[in-house]
């Protein structure tokens, strides 16, 4: 299956697991904030995020594991692609209800939290689906759909980091003299 691309998806699963761990890092700035809000934004940005994430990873893995058969592979990526498109859509039109409620940013959000990593997984399922079929381009566009939903994910890690930084809560070290 991917022979030529191992070092290809060495790289980018590198990438997602280390952007999984910076989720971490992100997840304590929100430390302090009203816990009803902290929920709903763990439910429709942080964990979609991880989420993206982990799917990179995992068929990152996958593609370059000794035993995987591109049938499975094919399967595997399909049904993630299916379920990621079907998360994203149910994300987007939850975050554009949010606008509902004068939030200026929920159209924005609707768009790089729901439908574009939903586009991706689309395109994933499409690339699947091609794999199955045994199409020529069908390794080349799964490597490319995996290397576009890590590049949402980053932009999106970065968009709740520059949300959440401004908010953290100030330090008091420097007032105990």
């Amino acid at each position: 299956m991917f022979k030529e691309w191992n070092d290809y998806f060495l790289m980018i699963g590198s990438s997602a697991a280390a952007l999984i761990g910076l989720m971490f890092i992100v997840v304590t700035l929100t430390a302090g904030r009203d816990r009803r809000e902290t929920e709903r934004g763990k439910h429709l940005y942080t964990s979609p995020v991880v989420g993206h994430l982990g799917v990179v990873l995992l068929l990152s893995g996958a593609a370059i594991a000794p035993v995987m058969t591109p049938a499975w592979f094919g399967i595997a990526s399909a049904g993630l692609g299916l379920i990621g498109l079907v998360t994203c859509v149910r994300n987007g039109i939850a975050i554009a209800g949010v606008r509902m409620s004068g939030d200026d940013n929920s159209r924005f959000d609707m768009w790089w939290y729901g439908f574009v990593p939903g586009a991706v997984y689309a395109a994933l399922g499409i690339a699947a689906v091609a794999m199955l079929a045994r199409a020529a381009w069908g390794e080349s566009a799964v490597a490319a759909a995996l290397m576009a939903l890590l590049l949402v994910s980053i932009h999106a890690e970065w968009d709740l980091v520059t949300f959440l930084a401004p908010m953290a809560p100030a330090s008091d070290s420097g007032s105990q003299s």
